[in-house]
């Protein structure tokens, strides 16, 4: 019985230290990767330039699904890939810029709207959204684009 007792602690105290070494090792050799907000004037004059095209992002700093989507969806590294290689990123604050938001009929945040380079609304998703769940509204998008 006690040698079973020394052989879990012996491997819990290996598997701990072994964690604790790849997690130094990511923190010291990584690359910190971020999507590029823009605000949504220059984010369609850049969309128009590169013919590519914009997810806009509604939101609010009071919004805790919102305050999610930066902490754990836009953190993902696919998605990080995935919307700077396709998308010019903007972030709309419908606090600040209610007007923008009443343009676009934003009733509930976090909303995400995709535009083509034209500035034209093809698709569009209300509430929190997954890493999963915004690739696969990512694909939706662009399939509605091209």
């Amino acid at each position: 019985m006690k040698r079973k007792i020394f052989v879990f602690l012996l491997l819990s105290l290996l598997l701990s230290t072994i964690g604790c070494v790849k997690k130094e090792e990511n923190n010291n050799n990584a690359v910190s990767l971020s999507i590029e907000w823009m605000n949504f004037s220059q984010g369609l004059q850049k969309a128009r330039q590169e013919e590519k095209p914009v997810m806009v992002d509604f939101y609010a700093d009071w919004c805790g699904p919102c305050r999610m989507m930066d902490q754990i969806t836009y953190e993902d590294e696919k998605v990080i890939e995935e919307v700077m290689k396709n998308f010019i990123p903007v972030k709309v604050d419908v606090d600040v810029e209610q007007a923008l938001a009443y343009q676009f009929g934003i009733y509930s945040i976090p909303t995400i709207v995709y535009l083509d380079e034209n500035g034209n609304e093809v698709y569009r998703t209300v509430g929190y959204r997954s890493a999963s769940q915004i690739l696969a509204d990512m694909d939706e998008a662009l399939s509605r684009i091209t």
